[in-house]
């Protein structure tokens, strides 16, 4: 099959799933916020411990294990809001669905995302397993996540969202699993090496932060949620998603 008619097919196939079957949709949503939650906690403690020795370190290890998100939610069949920009916008571009429904679908993915990512972490926090670990390395990630301005965290979620989406792309066209799990590691271990933000991951983190006493909820702590959302879905349906169409649509 053209690479335009795995991407195309991919949506189609979401958004006749989601309108046949929203309840399901909803908790395939639900599992991959859980799933990213799971990568976080793998990733929090290494990151951790290797904090201790050198900073710099401690991001590439965080990283090296954040791309289990994206390999369970591929291989466990669950439904990623970011990840969903591309393949969703085909249908879009392609005219045979609307923005209306593109919207509805988009808004219960995100809300399954957030209720599972942010269920799960709080758990791990309340079951204080590792967390006098992990609490000072949270501590140090939101003052640097809360500390940047509109523009850069604007442009850092527009980023990250680009490279996700090419894991996207990488999970629809390669059918080798060991090769498909390889390179989508070290896709998504990109944008984390980077510090680029994903909303979702973003969340989670503020959550853990919110239940360990660390931050407040706060208008700064909603704003940046807010433009992480909007540069994830530019990065994801319109950087990304408007030239592979371009390129990819025959003539």
């Amino acid at each position: 099959m053209e690479d335009f008619d795995l991407i195309l097919e991919s949506g189609e196939k979401k958004f006749t799933y989601f309108f046949e079957n929203s309840f399901k949709f909803f908790l395939k949503s639900f599992m991959a916020g859980c799933y990213l939650g799971i990568a976080m906690v793998l990733s929090l403690f290494l990151g951790s411990i290797l904090n201790t020795f050198d900073a710099n370190i401690a991001k590439i290890g965080y990283s090296m294990f954040f791309g289990l998100t994206f390999v369970l939610i591929v291989f466990l069949n669950g439904e990623l809001f970011t990840g969903n920009c591309l393949t969703t916008s085909f249908p879009i571009f392609n005219r045979t669905r609307s923005i209306t429904e593109m919207g509805k679908m988009w808004f219960i993915c995100l809300i399954g995302n957030i209720v599972g990512v942010s269920w799960f972490l709080w758990l791990f926090v309340k079951s204080q397993s590792f967390t006098h670990i992990v609490n000072p390395y949270i501590n140090t990630l939101l003052e640097t996540k809360l500390n940047f301005s509109f523009d850069t965290l604007f442009i850092r979620s527009i980023l990250c969202n680009f490279i996700v989406c090419i894991a996207t792309y990488i999970a629809l066209k390669i059918d080798n699993e060991m090769a498909k799990t390889s390179i989508m590691l070290l896709v998504i271990s990109t944008f984390v090496i980077a510090g680029f933000d994903h909303c979702i991951a973003n969340i989670g983190l503020y959550v853990m932060g919110i239940t360990l006493g660390q931050v407040d909820i706060s208008l700064l702590m909603l704003n940046n949620i807010f433009i992480s959302i909007v540069g994830n879905i530019i990065g994801g349906s319109l950087m990304l998603g408007i030239p592979l169409y371009l390129i990819l649509k025959k003539k």
